[in-house]
């Protein structure tokens, strides 16, 4: 869900809902010494129109976007660091001036991508080719979305009457930097050659005619998880973020590149490792037990997600009490407004050997943290939860980072012997 309100521009889950992707992967090669140049600096900043509009808990960072083969670069800041979406996607407004080259549909024509969220708005833009670079590390000739400053000709099945997040102020950033656990943003649902008779939508289309209709995207073209495009370090990341007690003005962390290739992002002995079924993994709490159908990926499964800017999870028994919706700063409704600070627990499952962990969280009264004259102004908060509809389940947001380093890795990338197959998730 996505939600905008008197200057906190308030995001939950990115993550896609177009399919499961294929790759065939490459395995790290070696771990060389006292290299740092796969360390990236985020920040928890209140994003690009702070201190007037505060983001809450995004997570920010740069990318040099280069035209493939040349010196003709942009820096782009501001990008919001989602590892529960793959790929990048960039404003136009950004890098207008760097002329891109298109990148076609499988029938030869320009290829338009549209992304939707929980709340049913939407991203919609064209597919173009990019040099990437993150901290030291560079991916090459990489398919990514620019997002279009024109609202013509979009598709009613991309749009269905959702908002255009096609601004900074809407967006609540310059782009969307998505190092989650798939290398591609739809995979073999959306090539030619994955064995459908027709295109799923809402994905890629072509406008050669107009309307835009859907389209085939070999995985080739596909919009592309920049980090499976690194030389070395390409199978997954890891977010440390500093741990926040109630509320910070700023938190500065880093996003480090590959798990297990060089001497900086081994897997820490005391982190615990939980694979994942179609992606999600399970989560218990308050007696009812939230976990994925592994024969057809549906049901309330649980997920990691650094680009949701809370906890968001079913409002179990009525136990909560959700925000208002009026109040001097907005509607508020999509946040639990306990009385008090209540400390909780729920106990994350991995699906697969049923290992059982227990995170401890506390939740907080949304509309204090965001009228008090004491927190207004901050843009960490590790105590913001909201409800998640029936029917979904854990929705792992920012504020559990704080205090962490969050492995995530990629499905279909090579990791050290002794560590599961890709995509897991580890804390």
């Amino acid at each position: 869900m996505r939600q905008t309100l008197f200057g906190l521009i308030l995001l939950a889950s990115l993550a896609l809902a177009v399919g499961c992707s294929s790759s065939s992967g490459t395995t790290p090669s070696g771990i060389p010494s006292g290299s740092s140049s796969n360390v990236m600096e985020i920040e928890v900043n209140g994003g690009p129109a702070a201190p007037s509009s505060i983001y809450a808990n995004g997570a920010f960072a740069s990318a040099t976007i280069c035209v493939p083969g040349s010196s003709n670069c942009v820096t782009v800041n501001n990008l919001l660091v989602d590892t529960g979406s793959f790929g990048l996607r960039v404003l136009e407004s950004a890098v207008s001036s760097l002329n891109l080259p298109t990148v076609n549909a499988s029938n030869g024509s320009a290829a338009y991508d549209c992304v939707r969220f929980a709340d049913g708005s939407f991203l919609w833009g064209p597919v173009q080719g990019a040099t990437v670079t993150l901290a030291g590390e560079t991916a090459s000739n990489m398919p990514m979305q620019i997002i279009s400053s024109s609202t013509a000709n979009i598709p009613t099945s991309c749009s269905s009457g959702g908002v255009n997040e096609n601004t900074q102020a809407s967006l609540g950033a310059n782009g969307i930097l998505g190092v989650g656990l798939e290398p591609l943003d739809c995979g073999e649902s959306c090539d030619p050659s994955g064995g459908l008779s027709s295109p799923p939508y809402p994905a890629y289309y072509t406008c050669s005619s107009i309307p835009c209709s859907p389209a085939f995207v070999s995985e080739s073209n596909q919009v592309t998880n920049p980090v499976v495009l690194f030389p070395v370090d390409n199978n997954g990341v890891i977010v440390e973020l500093p741990a926040v007690s109630g509320s910070a003005a700023t938190v500065t962390g880093s996003l480090v590149f590959g798990v297990g290739t060089e001497n900086n992002n081994q897997l820490s002995s005391s982190s615990s490792v939980f694979t994942t079924v179609c992606d999600d993994f399970t989560t218990i709490f308050e007696g009812e037990t939230f976990a994925i159908d592994p024969s057809s990926c549906t049901g309330p499964g649980s997920f990691i997600d650094s680009g949701s800017n809370a906890l968001y999870f079913p409002n179990v028994n009525s136990m909560f009490t959700t925000c208002p919706s009026s109040t001097p700063v907005g509607n508020l409704s999509s946040f639990y407004c306990p009385t008090s600070l209540l400390s909780l627990s729920a106990v994350n499952e991995d699906p697969t050997t049923g290992y059982q962990l227990t995170a401890n969280f506390s939740v907080d009264n949304a509309e204090n943290l965001f009228t008090s004259t004491s927190t207004a102004s901050d843009a960490a908060f590790s105590t913001l939860a909201g409800p998640n509809p029936p029917g979904t389940g854990f929705d792992w947001g920012l504020p559990f980072f704080y205090g962490k380093n969050v492995y995530s890795t990629i499905d279909g990338q090579g990791v050290p012997s002794g560590l599961p197959s890709p995509p897991w998730w580890a804390y």
